[in-house]
This record gives structure tokens, sequence and C-alpha cells, in this order.
């Protein structure tokens, strides 16, 4: 049977020297962590986590490095201000991958409260935890601790795998808590977004399934499709956001046409705001299974994703050169964010009959006060790929739009100097017509 702890007993089970990990962004258990820094007797706590959603003074305390396998804002803080934060190149996938081989010694994640059969859902996080956190339950050489959370939605999977839930008798030690759930803000949409937003929507048919992403793009995507005379859509999609909602409330998704999975919206993880996440809790009457969360393994598998008929993958990118190749991560060796499912659902989309992989630009950044472009004929030297050019299919900016698929490596930049800012493309030309004299044949 589990034991019922509180969170400084609980705090205490992880040694001064041990190995936690825990879930990215909604997953996290903030009570655990919260009475962890109250502890300063760290010697080697070693922590394997990603896209932390609050600075908890533990990860700034002497003895502690910390891990992420995907950065945002606090992980990009503090490692720029010196602190033991390192990054661990992965797809999200590649995260319960590393947690099943890795075991371990104490893993924590957040579930909702009971239903009535004594099952507690992952909530909005299955994620890449669900797996490592099931198998770990079972494993006497492993402690988990559960963080039940009043505000964590109960949402669940499908039964074929796991149903995104684990009885209360199968859980070691488990806390519980009343902690606010993770709200992000969305900054207002600029017109450079929007005209790239709409570019998107021109793409996009009837009866298509979806997937979406978190940010003013996805979500004016998804207002624009709301309002739009299509619909019949699906969702297969690593996130879902507020977008989400927009579709849903519209009447927009039917999962009907998808091909696998059909009848249901699948997600592996879910970050937005409190009506996102009121829409999922089963709790609340709206969902009735009709969006169900699933293993990352499961929903960012190329394998299932390209069974959907015109799937629609949407992501963005920094940088991309002549080849193709897009940088989405890092700007020159400086960790940005991370490989996430990118990769994943770019090969699902090529893969998938009439899939579509659209990747997302902005033709300009400003570096150092000065206009840079984003199309640039060679990548600087040390950028990391995320997205290699044999993938890449379609490339938007707010200038238009570019297909690669099925382009050649002489043709490429043609397509693309017109997305370009019209202040670079002239320069962009004349750097085309000296890489074509020197490695491609001359064209009579």
């Amino acid at each position: 049977m589990p034991q019922k702890l509180n969170p400084q007993e609980a705090a205490l089970l992880i040694k001064d020297t041990d190995e936690l990990t825990f879930p990215l962004a909604t997953g996290q258990p903030g009570e655990l962590l919260q009475q962890l820094s109250t502890r300063s007797n760290w010697k080697d706590l070693k922590i394997f986590t990603g896209l932390l959603t609050f600075p908890f003074p533990l990860f700034t305390q002497k003895g502690v490095s910390v891990t992420s396998g995907y950065y945002g804002p606090i992980e990009r803080y503090l490692n720029k201000e010196g602190f033991l934060m390192e990054y661990l190149p992965s797809s999200f996938t590649g995260f319960e991958t590393y947690a099943l081989r890795k075991k371990f010694r104490v893993i924590a994640t957040t579930l909702s409260p009971a239903d009535a059969d004594g099952y507690h859902t992952f909530g909005t996080h299955g994620a890449a935890i669900y797996k490592p956190f099931v198998e770990a339950c079972k494993n006497p050489d492993q402690i988990t601790i559960a963080e039940i959370n009043n505000n964590m939605p109960l949402v669940y999977g499908t039964k074929e795998f796991g149903d995104n839930k684990i009885h209360h008798d199968a859980l070691n030690y488990f806390i519980e808590s009343n902690q606010s759930s993770l709200e992000p803000q969305i900054p207002e949409i600029n017109e450079t977004e929007k005209r790239i937003a709409e570019n998107v929507v021109n793409l996009i048919q009837d009866k298509a399934t979806l997937q979406l992403g978190i940010g003013t793009i996805p979500n004016y995507v998804a207002e624009l499709l709301a309002k739009s005379s299509l619909g019949d859509f699906g969702v297969h999609s690593e996130l879902i956001s507020d977008g989400f909602i927009k579709l849903f409330e519209a009447g927009k998704i039917s999962n009907r046409h998808k091909g696998i999975f059909d009848g249901s919206s699948i997600f592996t993880f879910a970050l937005g705001s409190k009506n996102l996440y009121d829409l999922l809790d089963e709790r609340n009457g709206k969902n009735k299974r009709q969006v169900l969360c699933l293993p990352v393994s499961v929903v960012n598998n190329p394998h299932y994703i390209a069974q959907n008929r015109n799937f629609v993958s949407i992501n963005s990118g920094l940088t991309i050169d002549f080849a193709g190749q897009v940088c989405s991560e890092a700007i020159g060796l400086k960790q940005y964010s991370g490989v996430g499912g990118q990769l994943s659902f770019v090969q699902g989309a090529f893969d998938a009959i009439d899939g579509k992989s659209i990747l997302c630009i902005k033709s300009t950044a400003t570096v150092k006060g000065q206009l840079v472009s984003n199309i640039v004929p060679t990548l600087p030297q040390g950028s990391l790929v995320s997205t290699p050019r044999h993938y890449v299919q379609y490339i938007v900016t707010e200038y238009g739009t570019a297909n690669l698929y099925g382009v050649s490596d002489e043709e490429r930049a043609q397509k693309l100097i017109p997305l370009a800012h019209p202040q670079f493309r002239e320069e962009l030309s004349q750097a085309y017509e000296n890489i074509q004299k020197e490695y491609y044949k001359t064209k009579s």
C-alpha cells in the first residue's frame, strides 16, 4: 500500500547524493520542489527534467546539477548565470527512453485526484513520464513520489496504451497539493506573425489532421480556421494549447477522417489557460473521452503520425540555408529551446499520404540592433541543424510559401530567395550566383 507523507517528509526521501527526475511543464511537482529548496546539505544531486516552470532555489544550490532536455526561459537564465545547468540533446521521445534505461533512483510527478475506481491520471502530461513512472512503481530499487494535485485535470488515454492512469494502490509514496495550474502568457501577435499564419492557412484543406504547437502563430492559425469555411478536422498533436479550444468550440473538430485514433483528438501534453484545463477535465463533463492523452512514444512516433490522412504538421524555425537545412533550437552554439518533437512530426508528415510539413520562419531577426536575414546562403559554422534538408517540405515566411519537396539542391535557393525580406534579396541572389559558379554546373 502507498504511504502518505507530508511534503517535508517526502523531501527527505531524496539523499544528499542522489538522482532525481521529473517531467517538464505541467507535470512538475511544485510542492515537492519547494520543500527540496529548503534544504542546503546537497553533495551531488543530479536532476533530469525539461522546460522548468518556476525558478526554485533548489536549482541554484551548491551540490545540485540540472540537465534539461528542453530549454525555456529559466534554463537559459540559469545557464547564463553560471549555475550547473546543461542541455541533453534528445528528442521528446528520447526523454522516455532515457528515463527507462537510466532508472533514476527517485522519480516524481504530479497526478490528478483518483476517479471513482481509484485511478489517478497523469492529467495534462502523460508524455515521457507515464511509462517510466509506472515501471518504477514496480521496481524495488527505485522510489516514486506522486504529488496528487486537486487542480490537475483528470484526463484519460486509450486502454491499448495504459489509459493515462495508475491505480492508487500501485503508488509508493504520495503527497497532496493544491498548487494552481501553469497558465503561460502568450504575447500579442504582430503583423509579421499574422501574415505567416495567413500563409499557413492557405495550405490547409478540409478534413486535414492537424498538429499545432503553442504560441502566437499556431493560436492565430487556429483562430482563422475556426472562422473559415473549412472543418471536419482531426487532431494528432504533441501539444495542445488554447488554439485547440477555438477549433473545438467552433465545432471544427470531428476526428472522422484521420485513419488512426479515429473519433479522438490525441496529445501528449497540454499547456494553456484554465479554460483549456477545464475542457480536458473529465470531472467537468465536457471532454467525455473525446480528447485523450497518450505517451510521447505513441503520439510522437512517425509510424503512427504517418497513418493520418491529410496530415498537416505546423512548427517553427529560426534560420534556413539554401540547402534547406533548418535551425530551430539554437542560435549558433547557444541553446535556446530543444529538439522536442519537431523532427518526429516533420518525418511523419513527410511519410504520410498527402502529408504536409510546414515550418514557419520569420524572414528577419534583429541581432545587436542590426537587421539580419534568417534565410542565408550557408549556415554559420557550428550551427545546430534541427531538421535536415531531406525532410523539409513547406517553408513559410511573411512573404510567401515555398515547397522544397522534390526540388533539387541547385534550385532550392531560387524558391527561398523570394521569401526573404526585400532588403536582402539582391545580396542573396548574388551569393546564389557565386555558389552556382563554384559548385554547380553552368546552365545555358
